[in-house]
């Protein structure tokens, strides 16, 4: 017993200290077994919400999940009625894996994949839908990504979600989400991985490098957090994948489509979605087929794992960064007076922060072109600057140099009428 207790003892005291390893992180996401996972659930047949099928395909995704040293497993269940569950109330159970924060585990970082999948009839719930890329290819990262980062726990608590109900209308999302409004989760970043294994488009041209990373803004003029997160992302890609290019879209989804970060992004999170460069449309929600020597069907050959490591590496990169840097701040503020050619702001300092620095741009700036150490300080006087032309941003700054996402004030008047804020 003294032996067992000294060994907990001691995986708990590395545990406490293995953080933000990226180095070691990068090397250990294997694309061999990512694809062995779409495989897999591929096997399934159907894993339509209203299927019986998907109960085995989460029941697989669950057992597998479980058997990570450091994660903690649960199902998380809604229940929801529209069009596509012919107006009937059908339960949606997601599968959710944490991995606790070691010294803020009250902060979050989320990223999600949706288990479920359809083939070109919605309502078809015993037909093949194999679903590889569309998104078995996300559960795939998000379950790679369970494996590796639990090994390496940040001060934050990172939340890995095999969700579903996509298909039927972003349900299993919702019901996550609004589970997250009603217990007041601190949700600092939020990522949906949806289609992300494949590499060559409808227009034949191959990219294996690019990740599209959609974002919106909450109002009319003020910066989102949501778009501060995106660039968090690509400027931490930026140090840690060179290889890669993280290319962000400033919209909320692709044209007249939505994703499982929407209901995030609709309470008030952070939340972005990551999608290949270059989509092929008759490997989504076609019925597998060969037309004219052209292959429909979303099945699993047209998936990569090479490019699904380097999607996981990605999401490893955002979550770690975050997980490990301090609280962004909060109550970001500007105090405005009229005719000053000064700007003053001010925000809520936290225990972990070493010190903040102020960030400037222009309005139609996309990269931040000034950067001010302001020390220790809730507020910061920038001389000769107006906020009228420029946007300006506070983050948190670790003593170990790690920085988190950027805050800018809500602006006065901005507000679109019932959107959270």
């Amino acid at each position: 017993m003294k032996r067992i207790l000294i060994a907990v003892t001691f995986f708990l005291a590395l545990s406490a200290h293995a953080q933000c390893d990226l180095d070691k992180i990068l090397p250990q996401l294997d694309g061999n077994r990512m694809k062995a996972t779409v495989d897999k659930l591929v096997s399934f047949g159907t894993r339509h919400s209203l299927s019986p099928k998907i109960v085995e395909a989460r029941t697989w995704i669950y057992d597998e999940l479980s058997k990570i040293p450091g994660v903690t497993v649960r199902y998380q269940t809604s229940t929801h009625s529209g069009p596509r569950t012919n107006n009937q109330p059908a339960e949606f159970v997601n599968v959710v894996a944490t991995i606790k924060g070691t010294s803020d585990p009250d902060r979050i970082y989320i990223a999600t994949g949706h288990y479920d999948s359809v083939n070109g009839d919605q309502k078809d719930t015993t037909g093949p839908a194999p679903g590889a890329d569309d998104d078995a290819s996300g559960t795939a990262v998000i379950m790679e990504l369970a494996r590796v980062l639990a090994q390496h726990p940040g001060k934050a608590t990172i939340v890995l979600a095999a969700v579903s109900g996509e298909e039927q209308g972003l349900y299993g999302s919702q019901g996550l989400a609004d589970e997250a409004a009603a217990q007041k989760w601190q949700i600092e970043g939020d990522i949906t991985n949806d289609i992300v294994g494949g590499i060559s488009g409808s227009n034949g041209a191959i990219d294996n490098r690019t990740l599209r990373i959609f974002s919106a803004n909450e109002t009319p003029n003020a910066e989102s957090s949501s778009r501060h997160w995106a660039r968090f992302i690509r400027d931490g890609v930026r140090q840690w994948l060179p290889n890669a290019r993280p290319f962000l879209v400033y919209r909320l989804d692709r044209y007249a489509r939505g994703g499982d970060h929407r209901p995030f992004f609709e309470k008030g999170f952070p939340a972005v979605r990551f999608t290949e460069g270059n989509e092929d449309y008759r490997h989504q929600h076609q019925n597998v087929r060969v037309e004219n020597g052209v292959h429909y069907g979303d099945l699993p050959e047209f998936v990569s794992g090479d490019y699904m490591r380097i999607v996981a590496s990605v999401n490893a990169i955002a979550l770690e960064t975050g997980a490990c840097a301090p609280a962004a701040p909060k109550n970001v503020k500007v105090l405005v007076k009229a005719g000053q050619k000064d700007t003053t702001m001010s925000w809520d300092p936290s225990d972990d922060a070493d010190h903040y620095e102020l960030l400037i741009r222009d309005t139609t700036a996309d990269e931040w072109e000034k950067i001010l150490p302001a020390g220790k300080v809730a507020t910061y006087t920038i001389p000769d600057v107006t906020i009228d032309n420029t946007i300006i941003g506070v983050r948190a700054v670790g003593a170990d140099g790690r920085k988190s996402p950027v805050r800018t004030p809500p602006e006065p008047g901005a507000r679109i009428p019932g959107r959270a804020q």
